[in-house]
C-alpha cells in the first residue's frame, strides 16, 4: 500500500481531518478546495490516492482540534526555534513541560510542536514572538516524527510513532494567553479614534498607511520592496521590519508566497550592511 495513504488512514481513525496536495509541494490539488475538503472518511481518502498515489498530506487543525506552534528559522537572521527556546528557559520548568507533547522536525530546520486545541482562536495564523507562529488552521505533516540523528522527516512506516490523540497535549493556558495579547496587539482600539481631529499627514503617518494599504496582483513586489527600503532608512530593528513586512504582505490580494516575502527582506537587508 501507499505509505502515505497509511498514515492519512491511521489519522483519519483519530478523528483527524486530513487532505492531499500536489506531490512535492504545500499547494493543494488543482479542482478541489484544500482544507475545506478536509475529511476523516476511508473511502473518501482511499479514492484521492487512487487518483495520484504521490500527494502529500495535511492537517485541517482547527477541524481537527489541533494547534500547532510552528518555530521557523529563516536563514535572514530571524531564529524562531532560538527565540523560543530562550522564552521558555527565562519562564522555568513549566514552560518546559509544554514541549512534552508530540513534535516534528521540519525539512528547513524549523519545528511544529502539536496540541489539542479546546478554545477558540479562529483560524488564522498568530504571531508569538518573531519567527513563532500559532497555527490553528492548516498545516503540512508529512508525515513525519522528530529525529536528532539526521534532522529531516522520517515517515512513520519507518517504524515510528506518528500523530495521535494519546502523545499530544492540550495547549497550556499561557500560550493562549500569549495568541490572546497578540491578537489584542493587532485589533484597532476604538477608543483612540474617538477625538481624532484631521490634521496634516506626516511621513510616518504615509508609511504607517502604507503597511495596511496592500497591493494587488503585479504590483505587490515593488510595493513590499519600497516598504522595507522605508522601514530600514527610518531605523527600524531588523526583526521589527521582518514582521511589519510579513503583515503588510497579509493586506495584499493575493498574499506573495513566504519565500518571495524571505527573498525581498533579504536581499534589502544585504543592501543595509545585514544589521
Amino acid at each position: 500500500m501507499n505509505k502515505v495513504l497509511d498514515t492519512a488512514l491511521v489519522l483519519a481513525a483519530y478523528g483527524f481531518k486530513v487532505y492531499p496536495l500536489t506531490a512535492g509541494t504545500k499547494i493543494p490539488v488543482k479542482g478541489m478546495h484544500g482544507e475545506h475538503d478536509a475529511t476523516s472518511d476511508k473511502a473518501t481518502i482511499m479514492n484521492w490516492f487512487e487518483i495520484d498515489s504521490s500527494y502529500n498530506l495535511a492537517l485541517n487543525l482547527q477541524a481537527s482540534g489541533l494547534a500547532v506552534i510552528d518555530l521557523d528559522y529563516h536563514g535572514n537572521g530571524i531564529n524562531g526555534v532560538k527565540n523560543y527556546s530562550q522564552y521558555l528557559m527565562d519562564h522555568g520548568n513549566t514552560y518546559m513541560d509544554s514541549l512534552k507533547t508530540y513534535t516534528e522536525l521540519t525539512p528547513r530546520g524549523g519545528i511544529h510542536i502539536f496540541y489539542n486545541l479546546n478554545h477558540d482562536l479562529g483560524n488564522k495564523d498568530i504571531q508569538l514572538m518573531p519567527g513563532v507562529e500559532l497555527l490553528t488552521g492548516k498545516v503540512v505533516i508529512a508525515p513525519s516524527y522528530i529525529s536528532e540523528i539526521n534532522k529531516w522527516y522520517i515517515p512513520q512506516y519507518q517504524g515510528y510513532q506518528t500523530l495521535s490523540r494519546e502523545n499530544v497535549q492540550p495547549l497550556p493556558d499561557w500560550i493562549i494567553e500569549l495568541a490572546t495579547e497578540a491578537q489584542q496587539r493587532t485589533t484597532k482600539p476604538a477608543a483612540v479614534y474617538e477625538n481624532y481631529q484631521p490634521g496634516q499627514k506626516r511621513w510616518t503617518g504615509r508609511l504607517l498607511d502604507g503597511l495596511v494599504h496592500g497591493a494587488p496582483k503585479g504590483d505587490r513586489n515593488n510595493y513590499l520592496t519600497q516598504l522595507t527600503g522605508k522601514m530600514f532608512r527610518v531605523g527600524a530593528d531588523s526583526d521589527s521590519i521582518y514582521n511589519l513586512l510579513v503583515f503588510a504582505n497579509s493586506n495584499c490580494e493575493p498574499p506573495l508566497p513566504d519565500h518571495e516575502v524571505n527573498s525581498i527582506f533579504g536581499s534589502i537587508l544585504k543592501k543595509n550592511g545585514g544589521r
